[in-house]
């Protein structure tokens, strides 16, 4: 999903209202959030009725984690300007984030309703739907947003997932190949499109999308493990139990990957390597890991 940026603000004939809202917007650019919000809270005091105060706390209250504040900010932006698209989809975005979706399809509809010519604005509606389960109401949005801007990459990978959700692997892998040729950094489509390979068996063409997407996220875990499987499924014991290991190597706290790569050692044949990592899963609480246990145990 897409927040609307903040708000900037002209300074010409500005009193302290403005420029303390002008350099919260500065502050929450360079990444400070709490100094933005301290300046835009310095801003409200002296001037209280400045819907643009409101709208930019929000955002600097959102990425610091504060969501129920940022909803409060926005709510208040909202009474001030009942025009606020920008208001009303980020109040979305962020009540999404809370897992509160029927109240984000709501404020992101508004939005529409205010903004129609905006694709950003049906991509998060359809990423609401995706979280509902909705797939076809996603699917219309992400063609709506499409229709304003065939250009953006995010779309068609979402539009691929809601398409790989009702089975339709051919139509998402076409999608997820038009996000990775538009924006060719995107790692989460190529990670989509390796997943959605997998659904058709054709693992040779899922490691290589899993390897694109390491290269671009090398922390990107769940890519390193799908990458795993599907090696394991070719055969390719070495190399998976390699991948396993860069999982433990970057969480190695990650009970997941030391019983994931004890299974794969199983399956190599290294009994003595499956039983070590398979403690080590044990022991992070991993229960499954006891039950293969058994079985490699005399």
């Amino acid at each position: 999903m897409t927040l609307v940026a903040l708000l900037h603000v002209a300074l010409a004939f500005a009193g302290p209202a403005e420029e303390y809202l002008d350099r919260g917007v500065r502050r929450a650019e360079l990444g400070d959030y709490q100094g933005a919000v301290d300046d835009f809270s310095r801003s409200i005091t002296l001037r209280p009725k400045n819907p643009a105060a409101y709208y930019n706390r929000g955002l600097a209250r959102g990425f610091s984690g504060d969501l129920k504040g940022a909803i409060a900010d926005y709510t208040r932006a909202i009474a001030l300007n009942p025009r606020a698209a920008g208001a009303y989809n980020n109040r979305g975005f962020t009540r999404a984030a809370l897992g509160q979706y029927a109240l984000a399809i709501r404020d992101i509809s508004k939005a529409v309703a205010l903004e129609p010519g905006v694709p950003e604005l049906y991509n998060n509606r359809g990423t609401v739907w995706n979280s509902l389960k909705d797939y076809r109401r996603a699917i219309a949005d992400f063609d709506r947003a499409l229709q304003l801007d065939p250009r953006l990459a995010g779309v068609y990978n979402n539009r691929g997932l809601s398409k790989s959700y009702l089975g339709d692997i051919p139509g998402a892998i076409e999608d997820f190949t038009k996000s990775v040729t538009i924006d060719q950094r995107y790692a989460a489509a190529w990670y989509n499109r390796g997943n959605a390979k997998v659904s058709l068996d054709d693992l040779h063409g899922a490691v290589e999308d899993y390897s694109r997407a390491i290269v671009l996220d090398p922390k990107m875990l769940v890519a390193w493990n799908n990458r795993a499987f599907a090696r394991i499924r070719l055969g390719d014991f070495e190399g998976a139990i390699a991948d396993l290991g860069m999982i433990i190597s970057i969480a190695p706290e990650n009970s997941s990957g030391w019983y994931n790569r004890g299974v794969a050692k199983k399956l190599s044949g290294d009994r003595q390597g499956a039983i070590a990592d398979l403690r080590r899963a044990a022991e992070l609480g991993d229960s499954l890991a006891l039950d293969v246990l058994k079985g490699l145990l005399p």
